[in-house]
């Protein structure tokens, strides 16, 4: 396909933009995999019917977010998908004002109820387990918080990716640092905490998902979720 024909399906993108979505088709539709070579430079550029150059800028893009790698002296390599677009996203929106937290935790409370939902559905016997063994050290470690804040990462991690929806897993993997920031501001603004509530919480979701129950794997996820707000309200008042 040339650039004639790319430029005929959609006109008002920029070439270098039809070149980087034609090539992530070809990844995206399995032409290519995971550690597969793309053609060179020259090539692509024959291929597309455009100049090296525009296939040269196109690439950089796709480097940036993540899709190739380019060694020199060799041609560009399929990366697997990773977060790590996102993170580098979210580390500048938090990073930028205070608000960005809060909006961050709006985001992971959208995506939690959701994933939860998706997770009494379809979280294997290995998913139940692995978050019942997490529940577990939180429990041991309610009462240390350098302890309890990884655990608690953890197990909200395992609880998205129970979701078998690979989307909803790069976000909460990009998210990580803001779930571990949140934990950490609210002990600051909640030195008194009752670990045997917050623990409670968690649990209650864990036993919806291993349950089966929809129903109760939201109400729980909104519940806990609620006493976050709370918490971060009084923070963020105080700051």
């Amino acid at each position: 396909m040339n650039l004639d024909t790319i430029d005929s399906l959609e006109p008002r993108k920029p070439v270098t933009q039809l070149i980087a979505d034609r090539i992530t088709s070809w990844i995206t539709s399995g032409r290519y995999k995971a550690g597969d070579h793309l053609p060179s430079e020259g090539d692509l550029a024959k291929q597309l019917g455009v100049s090296k150059p525009s296939v040269r800028e196109s690439l950089r893009q796709l480097v940036a977010f993540g899709v190739i790698e380019i060694n020199h002296g060799r041609p560009p390599t399929v990366r697997s998908l990773s977060s790590a677009p996102l993170i580098s996203f979210f580390h500048l929106a938090l990073s930028e004002e205070q608000e960005g937290l809060k909006e961050a935790i709006e985001l992971r409370r959208a995506l939690e109820a959701q994933s939860v939902i998706l997770a009494t559905e379809r979280a294997t016997d290995e998913d139940i387990e692995h978050l019942g063994q997490i529940i577990d050290r939180l429990n041991q470690c309610k009462d240390d918080y350098e302890k309890w804040v990884p655990e608690h990462v953890g197990f909200h991690l395992a609880l998205v990716k129970a979701s078998h929806n690979r989307f909803f897993s790069f976000l909460v993997d990009a998210l990580q640092e803001t779930i571990e920031k949140t934990n950490r501001m609210i002990l600051a603004a909640q030195p008194n905490r009752n670990a045997t509530v917050t623990l409670a919480r968690h649990v209650a979701i864990y036993e919806a998902v291993k349950s089966r129950d929809v129903n109760k794997a939201r109400q729980a996820v909104e519940q806990h979720f609620e006493a976050v707000d709370k918490v971060v309200s009084v923070a963020f008042d105080k700051g």
